[in-house]
């Protein structure tokens, strides 16, 4: 798992705690400028969804860490529908 890289387009499931699992889509990066190597995540739970900035740092700490998980557009469809 530890070359797990962020990937525009994918879909991840981080591990907050061991109650608590968060699944996310990477929706753009910033390439230039002062916000270089930071991306765009869109959090979803089975009440709203939301934009949340992360640099390309923190999620390969989170790698290392083990706490993140690539997962299918289905498995993302199915958590986001989730009652």
């Amino acid at each position: 798992m530890l070359n797990l890289r962020i990937k525009v387009g994918h879909y991840y499931e981080f591990k907050l705690s061991e109650k608590i699992t968060i699944m996310f889509a990477v929706l753009y990066e910033f390439e230039r400028g002062k916000n270089k190597d930071v991306y765009s995540l869109r959090i979803f739970d089975n009440k709203r969804d939301f934009e949340f900035p992360i640099e390309e740092s923190t999620f390969n700490r989170w790698v290392k860490e083990e706490r993140i998980k690539e997962i299918t557009p289905e498995e993302a469809l199915m958590h986001a529908i989730e009652v």
